[in-house]
Formats: C-alpha cells, sequence, structure tokens
C-alpha cells in the first residue's frame, strides 16, 4: 500500500497568504504604479513558493514511513491510532509528550499517532496531522504488520 500527502493549507487560507504577501507591494504605488504591480505579484509568488515549500509531506511507501524530515522503518512502528479534532488538539496540547516527532498544521484538524517500538529512539510516538488519516492510518497499519 502507498501514501502521499502534501499538508498544504486550505485554498482560501492559501490564497489569503498570497494576497496578504501581496498587497505589501501597495506601499509602492505613489512611486510607479507599474512597480507596484510587479512587487505585489512577486510577493504573492514567493509566498505562495514558501507554502508549498514547507508544508511537510507524509509518505508510505516501501516499508518505510516519511514525514517532514525524518523516516521510519514500518518494524519500529507500534500501536496507531486516528484522532480527531479534539483528540489532536488535546495531543498536541495538555497531553503533548515533548520528546514526540510532530509533523502537524493546525489547519488540519485531524490526523494520527504512531507509537515507537524501537528502544534505541527517544520519541514516544509520532503524531502526524493529515487531511486522509483513515488511509494514512490504513497505509501505515499495513508496513508495521507487513514488517
Amino acid at each position: 500500500m502507498r501514501f502521499h500527502e502534501r499538508v498544504l493549507p486550505p485554498l482560501p487560507l492559501f490564497a489569503l497568504y498570497c494576497a496578504l504577501a501581496g498587497s505589501f507591494g501597495l506601499i509602492l504605488v505613489p512611486l510607479s504604479a507599474g512597480v507596484a504591480t510587479v512587487v505585489a505579484a512577486t510577493l504573492a509568488a514567493l509566498a505562495g513558493l514558501f507554502l508549498y515549500a514547507t508544508s511537510p509531506v507524509i509518505e508510505v511507501e516501501d516499508g518505510w514511513l516519511r514525514a517532514g524530515g525524518a523516516q521510519i522503518e514500518g518494524r519500529f512502528l507500534g500501536e496507531l491510532e486516528v484522532l480527531d479534532r479534539e483528540e489532536m488538539r488535546d495531543a498536541m496540547g495538555p497531553g503533548a509528550d515533548l520528546r514526540a516527532y510532530t509533523a502537524y498544521r493546525d489547519h488540519t484538524a485531524r490526523g494520527i499517532r504512531v507509537r515507537l517500538v524501537d528502544p534505541r529512539d527517544p520519541a514516544p510516538y509520532w503524531l502526524l496531522s493529515s487531511r486522509n488519516p483513515e488511509e494514512l492510518a490504513e497505509a501505515v497499519g499495513a508496513i508495521r504488520v507487513g514488517s
């Protein structure tokens, strides 16, 4: 089983960030409307590229789970749970373990928690945001059981 997801902000929020960045070009309108337009378009495009580049990618493939800049082999994955909005809020707030690895985005309200069984790893679990946590859990479960 394969899973791939880039955890981008929702389209309205993405557009708002780009528009906000582009609005800084309005400062240059008194100097030149043409320059202001070019600067605004450039800032909006750069904001979009930044949001895309900094959005974590979650991938399950070839017996590995990759999230953000980290990866772990399926045989080191233990208990798995799908978290709804309230459970995710608790996992990132009062119920958080600061040693845990997180690939979390607040605009994505649901996700999964995967406990680790590697005694050498200081992280007790991985907490991952996902728009499709059930599908992600199924893919992670397949590499966990298959390892």
